[in-house]
């Protein structure tokens, strides 16, 4: 899970660097490198393990940096193939010290390709993109472009690949296969990215790289192959949501991503809910609604996985339609028994999600309808299912996902109501959950404002290791979402348990250093949760409730969080904020990093 950001320019580039390694920095890696070329074709490479920060200093104190480098490739690392070293960072290099390789994701069959390459090679690295820069040593047929189509019709599973030829220096090759990729050019400027926000500063428009493309760049001009054919590209326009925010008044953008909430649920249900006549308007559900629809079944992973089990309950109690939810890493070698009455649902925030496009590729090749919920418009993703709705999220910068949780359960939520509707299911029960939604933006508001008060819990319960996160009915998923999050943020071991599951076996471990998290707002399920949690209290545990506000029985409880009260189907929004700051300020007493949780990267792009 590597990000690769490169540039051609005919004026010094070194100023530019540390800005757009920063702009991927969101993305977690744990080292950088660059390599810069200058005009007399001099070569300079400078490596760093963790952050940019630490590259930017070396490069501060190297005077090379003087010398009007007007190339450059920086790439930041994300280790799966050896561990995290000088050694083992980008860019690699062949035997004959002439090939510089840099390489994004994973090759899965290096092994047997190292073990036939190092009967005539040395290698120095753990890594698997070491093997690419022996390959192309050993199939060079004097031409870097020709031969770079031989490597990778040898290569397993997935990559962007840029290679440097140290005696044909103006001459930068790049080939791709899953792995994205965008272009931009202005002028005597060419940039290329894996990721389109190291260029939001300065890029209007850019162009993608289709699979099996490959672009060769040559005295700042460019030409794009496919299957050795040259093709021609149009340019896409970046609009506003693409640029990065700055943090505004808070510490890190996850507590800034977590405070957009209430936007992001008005901005996904914009244009598309008229509060006033209760009525729902939308062309792709519309269109949607006219196949014949037997069965869902969704696919997702993490926590987009928690909110479409969440979809689940809302879209059987209210649609009437069977649906099943799907892990995308575990669909992949299940047995797929492709229904064309099936709509196959996935969902990404970033829409780069490996296993979740390989899902979307294996439904396709059988011509099963696929639709798909994403955030990110340009994703690879998104440019490959049926149909789409977009959660409107803005860009979701931090490892941790919050906002876009809410983005997606509110695009959940429309599905089901406009499907209800459709179907003449309980028209006015509908359009009573429409009326109280219309007011869920408030109460996300109101629990942001208990920040204060869920910060004084924070510190209290931040002394312990262990939690169990409780609940019952429609609120599973939250609690499962919640108890990820702490686990997340500050690496504090957690469950998520249905009460009802208590006797089974969580009680062997309930003891005063084992507190409990309790989500039991006012529901059928209210009492029972009661009966069951006295349980807890009997063994001197210690509980922490998250109750509707204004309960009338809340001096059984110890420590409480309050929510608002709503209809029962919005349940699942509410517990969110809270517990999100929640495990934000138990992180912060802990002095994590909250922006970038140690191992974790934003978009998982390795199977």
């Amino acid at each position: 899970m590597c990000w690769i950001f490169a540039y051609n320019w005919n004026e010094d580039s070194i100023w530019y660097l540390v800005e757009w390694l920063r702009n991927l920095e969101y993305r977690w890696y744990d080292s950088a490198w660059i390599l810069w070329v200058n005009k007399s074709w001099d070569f300079f490479i400078e490596k760093s393990v963790w952050k940019v920060s630490n590259l930017a200093s070396k490069i501060e104190k190297n005077t090379n940096k003087l010398n009007n480098y007007t190339s450059w490739i920086a790439h930041t690392r994300w280790a799966t193939h050896g561990k995290v070293t000088e050694l083992n960072t980008h860019p690699h290099i062949s035997n004959n010290k002439r090939f510089f390789v840099v390489h994004n994701w994973i090759i899965e069959n290096y092994i047997s390709l190292k073990e036939k390459l190092s009967k005539k090679y040395t290698f120095y690295s753990e890594t698997d993109t070491e093997v690419v820069a022996k390959l192309i040593e050993d199939l060079f047929d004097g031409n870097i472009v020709t031969t770079l189509e031989k490597v990778t019709k040898q290569l397993v599973w997935a990559y962007a690949i840029a290679v440097i030829d140290k005696e044909n220096p103006n001459v930068l090759v790049w080939a791709k296969l899953w792995s994205p990729m965008v272009v931009w050019v202005w002028k005597n400027w060419i940039f290329l990215s894996s990721d389109l926000n190291a260029l939001n500063k300065i890029a209007t428009e850019f162009t993608t790289l289709e699979d099996n493309e490959t672009i060769v760049i040559e005295n700042w001009k460019y030409s794009v192959f496919s299957m050795w054919e040259e093709v021609s590209k149009t340019h896409e326009k970046i609009d506003e949501n693409t640029e990065i925010a700055d943090k505004w008044k808070f510490n890190s953008f996850t507590e800034k991503e977590i405070n957009e909430i209430p936007s992001v649920l008005r901005n996904a249900l914009k244009w598309r809910i008229n509060f006033d006549t209760k009525t729902i308007h939308n062309e792709t559900l519309d269109e949607l609604s006219k196949n014949k629809i037997n069965n869902i079944e969704i696919i997702a992973s993490w926590s987009s996985y928690f909110a479409w089990v969440v979809w689940k309950s809302w879209f059987e109690e209210l649609a009437w339609i069977k649906t099943e939810v799907r892990v995308s890493s575990e669909f992949l070698y299940e047995k797929f028994i492709p229904n064309k009455e099936t709509l196959y649902i996935f969902m990404s925030q970033s829409g780069e999600t490996a296993d979740v496009r390989e899902c979307v590729k294996m439904v396709q090749q059988k011509w099963c309808r696929t639709f798909w919920i994403v955030n990110v418009v340009w994703s690879t993703i998104a440019r490959m299912c049926d149909s789409w709705l977009y959660t409107k999220s803005w860009i979701e910068i931090w490892v941790a996902s919050t906002k876009n949780i809410i983005g997606q359960l509110a695009v959940l939520l429309l599905i089901s109501l406009h499907m209800w509707l459709k179907r003449d299911l309980q028209v006015q029960d509908s359009k009573n959950i429409i009326e109280k939604l219309a007011e869920l933006d408030k109460k996300l508001e109101w629990l942001l404002e208990q920040h204060n008060h869920i910060k004084t819990l924070a510190w209290k319960y931040s002394k312990y290791s262990n939690f169990f996160y409780l609940w019952r009915n429609l609120v599973y998923w939250t609690a499962c979402e919640c108890s990820l999050k702490l686990k997340e943020l500050s690496y504090v071991h957690a469950e998520a348990y249905s009460t009802w599951e208590l006797k089974h076996w969580p009680l062997a471990l309930v003891w005063p250093n084992f507190p409990c998290i309790v989500i039991n707002p006012k529901s059928i399920m209210r009492e029972k949760t009661i009966s069951n949690v006295k349980e807890i209290q009997a063994r001197n545990g210690t509980i922490l409730w998250i109750i509707t506000a204004w309960d009338t029985v809340k001096d059984i409880y110890d420590d409480i969080i309050e929510m608002p009260k709503s209809h029962p189907i919005l349940t699942p929004f509410l517990p969110l904020i809270p517990l999100w700051i929640f495990a934000v300020e138990i992180a912060k007493n802990l002095n994590r990093d909250i922006d970038k949780p140690q191992n974790l990267a934003k978009s998982v792009t390795v199977e």
